[in-house]
C-alpha cells in the first residue's frame, strides 16, 4: 500500500506543480541525493509509520462452507489502519527556486486536504477518501528528526496520510478442514462421528519488492517427499503431517532459495508469509 500512496502523490504533485513528470519527485534517503542535477525535484521521504489512534483493526470476518466436504474457511481480516509520515522537501539550483516550488507544494496539497479517491492509484480505490494532514507537528522532533536523517536542517513539509493496510486483499484460506465421516460403533442409534484434521502449514508467497503474489514457485518438506506449487494467489499449503518441526525450501528461477523453519504444534496449522529476493 506505501508504494500506492506514493505514487498517488508523485502524480498529483507532477500534475498540479511546475514540475513536467513524476520523473522529479524522488523517493530517497535525503542523504543519497545529487547535489549536481540541475533539474527541480520534490523529495518525498517515509520516515515514521506507526498505527493510527483515531482509526483502528476492526476484526476479521470468517466465511466458513458446507462442513460435510473438503472445503476451505476463508478468514479476511479488514485492514489495519496506520499514518504514515513523510518529508517532503524541494530542491533546486537556487533557494528562491526551491522556495517557489514548495509554496506550489504547500498551495496545492492544502487544496485537497485529504486524498480524493478518484486521485488514488487503483489498489487504494476501496476505502474511500484517505486522511492528509500537512504541515502539522510531526510525531518525532523536529531536531533529532533531522539528527537521525544526518542531513542538515533545511525548509521542509511534514505530511502524514492514514493508510490501510490490507494484508490479504482477498480472503486467504488460510485453514483447509477435511470432514470423515465414520461410523460410531458404539452409539446405538447409528450417528455419525466427524474427524477433522486441519491442514499443518500453509504459507503465501511474494516478491520482497513489489509484495506481489509469486506462483508455480516450488516448495518442498525437507527430508520427506512432499512437494507442491504456490497457485496463482502465491498460496501453498500441505496436509496430512504430524506435529513437529519442519523446513520448507523454495525455489524459484530468478530469485534467491529460501529455507523456512516451521513448527507445527496440536494439530493446529502453522501460516507462513514468505518473500523471496530477486537474484
Amino acid at each position: 500500500m506505501l508504494i500506492y500512496v506514493l505514487q498517488s502523490l508523485a502524480q498529483i504533485l507532477a500534475g498540479g506543480t511546475s514540475l513536467a513528470s513524476t520523473e522529479q519527485i524522488d523517493f530517497n534517503h535525503l542523504g543519497n541525493r545529487r547535489e549536481e542535477s540541475s533539474i527541480p525535484t520534490l523529495n518525498l521521504y517515509v520516515y515514521d509509520i506507526r498505527e493510527s489512534r483515531q482509526l483502528q483493526h476492526s476484526g476479521r470476518k470468517v466465511d466458513r462452507r458446507n462442513p460435510r466436504n473438503l472445503q476451505s474457511a476463508n478468514v479476511g481480516w479488514n485492514p489495519n489502519w496506520f499514518d504514515v509520515s513523510m518529508l517532503l522537501t524541494a530542491w533546486d539550483r537556487t533557494a528562491l527556486g526551491e522556495h517557489y516550488l514548495m509554496s506550489e507544494a504547500l498551495s496545492l496539497l492544502l487544496r485537497h486536504r485529504s486524498l480524493e479517491e478518484q486521485f488514488l492509484a487503483p489498489e487504494l480505490r476501496r476505502y474511500g477518501n484517505l486522511s492528509m494532514s500537512v504541515a502539522l507537528e510531526p510525531p518525532i522532533e523536529v531536531g533529532s528528526l533531522w539528527s537521525a536523517l544526518n542531513v542538515p536542517l533545511r525548509p521542509a513539509l511534514y505530511l502524514t496520510v492514514t493508510v490501510p493496510i490490507d494484508s490479504q486483499h482477498t480472503p486467504v484460506p488460510r485453514v483447509w478442514e477435511r470432514i470423515i465421516s465414520v461410523d460410531n460403533f458404539l452409539d446405538k442409534q447409528g450417528d455419525a462421528a466427524v474427524i477433522t484434521k486441519k491442514v499443518a502449514i500453509a504459507g503465501l508467497v511474494k516478491h520482497e519488492i513489489t509484495g506481489l503474489a509469486l506462483s508455480e514457485v516450488e516448495v518442498i518438506i525437507a527430508g520427506t517427499d512432499k512437494s507442491t506449487r504456490s497457485n496463482k494467489e502465491g498460496l501453498f499449503f500441505f496436509d496430512n503431517l504430524s506435529t513437529g518441526n519442519y523446513v520448507l525450501v523454495l525455489d524459484y528461477p530468478g530469485y534467491s532459495s529460501q529455507n523456512i523453519n516451521v513448527l507445527v504444534e496440536n494439530e493446529g496449522y502453522s501460516f507462513k508469509e514468505i518473500l523471496l529476493r530477486p537474484e
